[in-house]
């Protein structure tokens, strides 16, 4: 089915879906990234049925079997624990949007899993009290936020069209500057689908410019409106699956007229039909990494590169050969040349111009453009095309294409250094890709906070800081929360760092002062304090005493933010480890204090201090340790010139 879900149609599936209440949830399972699947146990025999969600995409009940993963995800695990053995009580949709709520009762209290299929889609759970216990995915917005320990709040309600009187319906067809379909799709929220059947329902041509239809077709596409949303009201559903030469292409809950050369073959239920179009989810292609894009750019570059140097033996070659057959036909072009001379003294040059052109060397011969071109066989025979400057001699002329093969010369070595430049560029980029392959180490996964700088504490406290004025904004704006503190290098120029008093899955955790250490320690080595000291103050403030509001006559730069009262101090020494550490069941590359990175880096890790190497060395000799790329390793280092003090659990090549 190449086109998602409509409000029209979450309505049927709701309806369609009341025979479950009172059914239990027997199974769960989280088939791929974005399907569910919930087994349910039907109240009366043993027959067995399952609601398949795709995110964002499908709804639907189904018999079939699925190959069930082997360990089950975190987010499986969750909805096991709170919805396992529950009832349904209730099926709804949230006010005719793209919204399924599924309430399951335990004795605990009613939980709700919320199925959004809009956009991106979302699959949330919430306790009996409304809050999120987990979404499927983090989600933020400006007004809202889909994440653990937030109360869930719908998006804006949309427009529910069984309740638009007559004159609203008017209203709003006359204010709209679009035409009748797109109107009635987005300011009736009919849809697409819906709305093209009602223009042919009401005999209107759906590309009507809105200003343009008059009161009497409004009337009849409102009355043809009201007819449509009877057989929705009055529960007169008959499901039609839509084939086009052979093929199933769409599913319907009666027959529209706005589809035509196709074939309509009837289904008893609508929630039940849609289950044929489970296997049908496009694979999308993978997107093309940064990694793979330098590649291929250094791989053009190369050829490019490679094809320019022939260039330019090719005209090296040229220029000799031109000059060799200046001199080997010296006697028949000096003449021609000392002609041309005596031709330029003349006052009527017509005739002699005429007769020079008629030489058998000259190709062209143009004294008002100083042009000079003529054919010189070789000892083979061979003619060759050479240009010449008439207001020179043979000698000056072969003297002259000497000199521009030695100009070309210079480039070609220019050139040459370049290709191997280029390759050696390739041959390490390829090594990294070659290792990444072999070890298979996935980074599918983003994390919010890992567009910022950040680390896990030893004792599993998320730490985020800024990587500029902007971002060091958005840290603190979006994600300083009571119960957090807030770390600063004492010295323009350093990220504004947040700790944060829970964990990862945003689990409680104490900030302790070793965390607090650590963090101004993190503060200080990824300042501009980095290749300038040894050591660097830092201190830690509580989230109150941060403010963007300055005092009377004061500014505040972007990224900057005043401090009021007490700070506290921290001496830390410039220093920082690097290594993998993991993350459910990836590995990422983290940068931060020698604690925190020893306690669970995995596989060995490098400890670093201000230098003379560059971070581009440091990065590529990282890269080949890691089996990472080196865009991944210089995110983590600190800002400028390092030294490779020690190394744990590996060795460097």
């Amino acid at each position: 089915m190449e086109r998602g879900l409509a409000s029209f149609d979450i309505y049927v599936i709701v309806s369609d879906l009341q025979d479950l209440r009172g059914c239990f949830v027997e199974k769960i399972y989280q088939l791929s990234r974005d399907e569910i699947l919930l087994k349910v146990q039907q109240k009366t025999g043993n027959q067995k049925e399952s609601l398949f969600i795709r995110n964002g995409e499908l709804f639907c009940r189904t018999q079939r079997s699925f190959d069930a993963p082997e360990k089950p995800s975190l987010f499986a695990m969750t909805l096991r624990k709170y919805l396992l053995n529950g009832k349904i009580s209730e099926i709804t949709q949230h006010e005719f949007d793209r919204i399924i709520k599924i309430k399951i009762g335990r004795k605990e209290g009613d939980y709700t899993l919320v199925c959004e299929l809009f956009s991106k889609g979302n699959i949330i759970l919430l306790n009996p009290e409304g809050r999120i216990i987990r979404p499927l995915i983090k989600q933020e917005w400006a007004s809202r936020m889909i994440k653990s320990g937030e109360i869930y709040k719908p998006p804006p309600a949309q427009t529910n069209p069984f309740d638009i009187s007559e004159q609203e319906f008017q209203e709003r067809l006359s204010k709209s500057s679009k035409d009748l379909v797109r109107t009635l799709a987005t300011s009736m929220n009919l849809s697409g689908l819906y709305a093209e059947e009602l223009c042919m329902r009401a005999g209107v041509d759906k590309a009507t410019k809105t200003r343009e239809i008059d009161t009497a077709t409004m009337k009849k596409l409102y009355d043809e409106l009201q007819k449509l949303l009877s057989m929705f009201q009055e529960k007169n559903i008959q499901p039609m699956f839509v084939k086009k030469e052979g093929a199933l292409i769409d599913i319907l809950p009666f027959p529209f007229l706005s589809y035509t050369s196709i074939d309509y073959e009837a289904t008893t239920s609508y929630s039940k039909g849609l289950e044929l179009f489970i296997p049908s989810k496009k694979t999308q292609k993978p997107l093309e990494t940064p990694h793979k894009k330098m590649i291929e750019k250094l791989k053009r570059q190369l050829t490019q590169q490679q094809e320019l140097i022939e260039g330019f033996k090719k005209n090296i070659e040229q220029k000799k050969r031109e000059a060799n057959l200046l001199y080997l036909n010296f006697q028949p072009c000096e003449k021609l040349l000392q002609e041309i001379a005596v031709l330029l003294r003349q006052k009527e040059k017509n005739d002699a111009i005429n007769k020079i052109r008629q030489n058998p060397l000259v190709k062209l011969f143009d004294p008002t453009t100083n042009e000079l071109f003529i054919f010189l066989n070789d000892e083979g025979g061979n003619k060759t095309e050479i240009s010449l400057d008439f207001r020179k001699s043979v000698s000056e002329n072969a003297d002259q294409k000497y000199e521009e093969s030695k100009k070309i010369q210079e480039k070609l070595k220019g050139a040459l250094e370049a290709v191997e430049q280029t390759k050696h560029q390739l041959a390490t980029r390829k090594d990294v890709d070659v290792v990444e392959k072999k070890k298979k180490v996935t980074h599918e996964k983003q994390w919010w906070f890992e567009r910022f700088r950040w680390f896990i504490s030893t004792e599993g406290n998320l730490v985020v800081a800024g990587r500029d004025a902007s971002s060091n904004d958005t840290v603190v704006k979006k994600y300083l929360s009571e119960g957090d503190r807030y770390a600063h290098a004492d010295i323009h120029g350093a990220p504004s760092c947040v700790i944060k008093s829970k964990g990862l899955n945003d689990e409680k955790i104490p900030i302790s002062e070793k965390t607090l250490e650590e963090a101004c320690m993190f503060a200080a080595s990824y300042s501009r304090a980095w290749n300038q000291f040894g050591e660097a103050s830092a201190y830690w403030v509580l989230p109150e005493q941060v403010s963007k509001t300055p005092e009377s006559g004061e500014f505040v730069p972007k990224g900057g933010f005043i401090i009021r009262g007490k700070r506290n101090y921290c001496r830390s020494k410039l220093e920082v480890a690097v290594g993998l550490i993991p993350l459910e069941n990836q590995e990422k590359l983290m940068g931060g204090p020698i604690t925190a990175i020893a306690a669970r880096a995995v596989k060995g890790y490098v400890i670093l201090t201000p230098g003379t190497t560059k971070k581009s060395m440091i990065a590529q000799k990282l890269a080949k340790a890691f089996h990472v790329s080196t865009d991944t390793i210089e995110k983590v280092l600190p800002p400028g010139e390092c030294t490779i003090v020690k190394t744990m659990g590996f060795e460097l090549r």
